[in-house]
């Protein structure tokens, strides 16, 4: 199924809500790390199903949306969050200082880890 965002959305949070209803949460196989390009996410992915993944899927997806909006690259971070300073345990997007976790039901939700490290994707 292609996925085509509709005309009129330029704000990060209208595009998470347009994004929360193309996704499914589904966890990747036990002892496989799954990461889809945008386009298997949707047309071709793993589960044989559009739109199913996990939070680094979402990720991908988030920013390569972002980025068709057209946000800045300087504006998106990348964050990985974990219990464990040495092991991530969770990761997500910040657009201007905002948190777009699409695991989360409403943009700006964030769940607090004690762990957490910042990437600016201008930077990769």
């Amino acid at each position: 199924m292609r996925v085509n965002m509709p005309a009129g959305i330029y704000r990060p949070n209208e595009l998470f809500d347009f994004l929360k209803d193309t996704i499914t949460y589904k966890n990747d196989p036990k002892g496989v790390e799954l990461v889809h390009s945008p386009q298997s996410f949707y047309e071709d992915n793993y589960w044989k199903k559009s739109g199913y993944g996990d939070c680094d899927d979402f990720t991908v997806i988030g920013i390569a949306a972002l980025k068709a909006i057209g946000v800045p690259e300087k504006k998106i971070k990348i964050k990985l969050t974990g219990r464990r300073s040495d092991v991530a345990k969770h990761i997500y997007l910040m657009v201007e200082n905002t948190p777009f976790d699409l695991t989360n039901d409403l943009y700006g939700e964030e769940r607090q880890y004690p762990f957490y490290q910042e990437i600016a994707l201008k930077n990769l």
